[in-house]
């Protein structure tokens, strides 16, 4: 388990948000007849007869469960593990990665179900996501897509380690289960903590092992966009001239990218690109539009570790071209013809 979050910070967190998801969870419940009769009616009187409303309310109600779920087993796990001294041991680590699988697969279904999120993965994207094992590099336009590869990866029986921004320890979910899976919660405004992180990552890597990290740092945003392509025109020229075409996602940020490429030179690299998420720029506005009419288009391509340069400026302008390249493939697909 990589951590290097004092003790003091983390409880103090989990003494706020394990109650408040307990709480939230336990009100839904059982206060579920009420909640969902009051949706119908307001999409009633919407005029929405599909019921987004409604199906949105039941997906949140599914997540919280889930999430307590995962906060009453985790200190059950905690026992098992010899009270927390043998939480790092494999087995421990199998526990915790079938809670969460279980918890995935519960609720990529629901998605699917309630909201209409399907997936369209292309001929031959599935052949690239092998292991052996991986850096994941994904982009990121909503908070949907950030369990896309742990999805994709399960669906083919293997694990993945997620590089998370830090404010999803709010979730009590991911703080207590996807640390102790070896996953790494990255603050944005601590670099050399996040790269002795990441560095850490390595350990435990194996064959059936991906490394996700979504490099864009962020979700996409039009105005972010305009915002760092005119920051790279001051910084570096020449990179700015390299991603000016972008239209889609943000620049890569390196730094996280180079970084894991340093810690597990053996790894391949798996790019992996999608669309369909791209006109909803928050969940409250695919809220809006659900049960979603296209399903999620899903492509992926992979860099043999032998092929991708070793110096960082020649790795820099590679990163960037595969960024390129998947800025093009979203754009022949959502761009109207």
């Amino acid at each position: 388990m990589i951590d290097a979050e004092p003790l003091a910070v983390r409880w103090r967190r989990r003494s706020r948000t394990i109650p408040a998801m307990l709480a939230i969870t336990a009100v839904a419940v059982a206060g579920a007849p009420f909640l969902i009769a009051a949706a119908v009616a307001f999409d009633l009187v919407q005029g929405r007869l599909r019921f987004p409303s409604v199906r949105v309310l039941l997906f949140g109600i599914q997540y919280a469960i889930n999430d307590s779920v995962e906060i009453l087993l985790a200190p059950v796990f905690w026992l098992m593990a010899g009270f927390g001294t043998t939480l790092d041991r494999p087995t421990s680590i199998r526990r915790h990665e079938r809670l969460q699988a279980w918890s995935i697969g519960v609720m990529s279904r629901r998605a699917e179900r309630l909201l209409g999120l399907r997936l369209d993965v292309e001929p031959g994207a599935n052949d690239s996501l092998t292991p052996g094992p991986v850096i994941v590099l994904c982009r990121h336009v909503n908070i949907v897509d950030a369990s896309l590869p742990t999805l994709l990866y399960q669906r083919l029986g293997y694990r993945t380690r997620g590089v998370i921004m830090a404010e999803l320890l709010a979730d009590p979910g991911f703080d207590l289960i996807y640390r102790r899976t070896g996953s790494v919660f990255i603050a944005r405004d601590n670099g050399p903590q996040a790269l002795q992180l990441l560095d850490r990552l390595q350990e435990g890597v194996d064959a059936a092992t991906a490394i996700v990290i979504f490099p864009e740092g962020r979700l996409f945003r039009p105005e972010l966009l305009t915002r760092f392509l005119a920051k790279l025109i001051d910084t570096d020229p020449y990179r700015a001239q390299r991603v000016s075409g972008l239209r889609h996602v943000l620049p890569p940020r390196p730094g996280g990218v180079l970084a894991l490429l340093d810690s597990i030179p053996r790894a391949d690299v798996v790019v992996i690109a999608h669309a369909g998420l791209d006109q909803f720029g928050s969940f409250k506005e695919l809220a809006r539009a659900v049960p979603l009419k296209d399903a999620i288009q899903v492509t992926a391509w992979r860099i043999a570790s032998d092929t991708i340069p070793t110096d960082t400026p020649d790795r820099v302008a590679w990163l960037d071209q595969q960024w390129v390249h998947v800025d093009q493939w979203i754009h022949e697909r959502t761009s109207p013809h």
